[in-house]
């Protein structure tokens, strides 16, 4: 890391995105992710792992992936690894669609469209203890009370040890929202002005 003051620096940073392939990942003991990466023209460098909007993935050594390293700021020595998924593993998106997929497969991803989030493949579950799971054409719930908040209906055959009569509501829910959206008034926005006040 460079101790130069930031004038001290060249502003101007030339080639400063270098293309290398995946060689090893580990995880520091006090947090974050180094990765080791082949370099195409130059010698095998370090560099820490990008943290992105929280989604991340470790694949196996020496893997076929490409990785970029991007200059953090002027000092070109600092470098940070944005990984990727291999170019064949990616799964291909329709048209106002995406979604979030496992780095090695590309028909197993959670799935956005207009019409639903669709997990595509039948083997997930939620919760520490595996609450709710998947597992092929099995469900499992693994909890003390569940509670419907309507008409059960049961195809096939019923067992229990026991029934009894009673009556019971959900508790209300309510989900995650966005920030609420801010009125233009017609005028300009506040960050607008901060920025045309500040000298």
């Amino acid at each position: 890391m460079s101790f130069l003051t930031q004038n001290g620096r060249s502003k101007d940073v030339q080639d400063g995105t270098e293309r290398h392939i995946y060689g090893e990942l580990k995880y520091e003991s006090d947090g974050g992710a180094i990765i080791k990466v082949k370099g195409t023209d130059s010698e095998d460098e370090e560099a820490i792992v990008m943290n992105i909007g929280g989604a991340n993935f470790k694949l196996k050594k020496d893997h076929d992936a490409e990785v970029f390293l991007l200059a953090s700021s002027s000092d070109t020595t600092l470098k940070m690894a944005v990984l990727t998924i291999p170019h064949d593993k990616q799964r291909r998106w329709p048209e106002g669609e995406g979604g979030i997929q496992h780095p090695t497969d590309d028909e197993f991803s959670l799935h956005f469209s207009d019409k639903l989030a669709h997990l595509t493949k039948n083997k997930f579950a939620v919760g520490e203890k595996g609450e709710f799971e998947v597992k092929g054409d099995a469900v499992y719930i693994r909890a003390k009370k569940v509670i419907i908040d309507g008409e059960l209906v049961v195809n096939q055959v019923v067992k229990t040890p026991s029934v009894v009569r009673g009556n019971e509501p959900p508790p209300g829910f309510e989900g995650n929202k966005q920030e609420a959206k801010k009125s233009s008034g017609g005028g300009s926005s506040q960050t607008e002005m901060d920025f045309g006040n500040a000298e």
